[in-house]
């Protein structure tokens, strides 16, 4: 009769309840780590994570929309000129005059 026995590389984690597979989504979310950084962090399996996460938003816990804070931002571009044989010029709001004939000389 042969034995055979299971060898970890890594002590296992004992099993998840609801509650800290959910608590474990939602700090993946505030990390902003990918998935495969934020397993590996934390020494959990990518597909185990993966799951979490997905049983996580299926049941309503999963954050719906994230906030970004952008810069504010005026107009782009004060003008843009498109030359027929395809270059383009594009004019910032606060253009000196000088340039602007440089620029426009060639056209």
């Amino acid at each position: 009769m042969t034995c055979v026995k299971q060898v970890f590389l890594f002590e296992r984690r004992p099993r998840s309840d609801v509650q800290e597979r959910h608590r474990w989504a939602q700090r993946f979310y505030e990390s902003g780590l990918t998935q495969r950084e934020f397993a590996t962090r934390h020494r959990i399996g990518l597909s185990t994570l993966g799951r979490w996460i997905k049983q996580s938003a299926a049941a309503g816990t999963a954050p719906a929309f994230a906030e970004i804070k952008l810069p504010e931002v005026s107009q782009r571009w004060a003008a843009e000129l498109v030359h027929t044989d395809g270059r383009i010029v594009r004019l910032a709001h606060d253009v000196p005059p000088a340039l602007l004939e440089q620029l426009l000389g060639p056209c």
